[in-house]
């Protein structure tokens, strides 16, 4: 097995990231420093990131409805609530995949699968995220064109894959966007570039896993069908 994807499924970082620890010196094979993605790791051999044993971990998958509150990072100790204080510990050591902003809600996926991660963000992939989202004031038809050709903000362009009116309110609107990217903030950024207030946003699919009914705050182990759908 190639020594990035053995990385990979040790839980350590995506095949990518894993090709960025190696280049650094970082990975070492039976106490040799090596620096080539691509080198073989054969049945026995110790590897090491930063010092420390590494072997492939038994892959969990996790789906869960993130409510607004919960930060995704894992590394901010500053954060008064994370969402993996949501899952058992029982599953092990898992990471969010992906970004999904405090303020947000929704299906966020966990994992301990490097891979598997990298499938659903990489922009290679074109993996869909839908969210539907709940604006102020009332929704401009014609700014779905908008959306969809693309805004520049911040330097950056986003654009919407699709964007559909799902329901019209009192003063308010209800979105349904799909995104293919994963930009920071990137469906709020949009709509507030056209002078809309986001009151609620929830994303409720990413590729074809969906949110379904789970409460907020619940989660649920993803089926085989929707892991192979990810992987194949």
């Amino acid at each position: 097995m190639k020594l990035n994807v053995y990385l990979a499924r040790c839980g350590v970082a995506s095949r990518r990231k894993a090709d960025e620890l190696i280049k650094k010196g970082a990975v070492q094979i039976n106490a040799t420093k090596v620096v080539k993605p691509f080198v073989e790791v054969n049945p026995g051999d110790c590897v090491k990131v930063y010092g420390k044993a590494v072997s492939p971990e038994k892959h969990v998958y996790v789906a869960l409805n993130k409510p607004a509150g919960y930060t995704c990072t894992v590394k901010d100790r500053f954060a008064e609530k994370k969402v993996t204080e949501l899952i058992p510990e029982s599953c092990g050591r898992l990471f969010p995949v992906g970004r999904l902003d405090k303020n947000s809600s929704g299906l966020l996926i966990l994992t301990n699968d490097g891979e598997f991660a990298n499938r659903l963000t990489h922009p290679r992939y074109q993996v869909e995220k839908e969210y539907v989202v709940t604006v102020s004031p009332a929704f401009d038809n014609r700014d779905a064109r908008t959306l969809k050709a693309g805004i520049t903000d911040e330097g950056e362009i986003l654009q919407a894959a699709s964007v559909k009116l799902l329901k019209i309110l009192q003063g308010r609107s209800v979105v349904s966007v799909v995104m293919k990217e994963g930009k920071k903030r990137e469906v709020r950024r949009m709509f507030e570039s056209l002078g809309y207030r986001i009151i609620e946003l929830k994303r409720i699919r990413v590729g074809g896993i969906l949110l379904g009914y789970l409460k907020p705050g619940g989660y649920r182990i993803l089926t085989e069908k929707e892991k192979q759908g990810v992987l194949r």
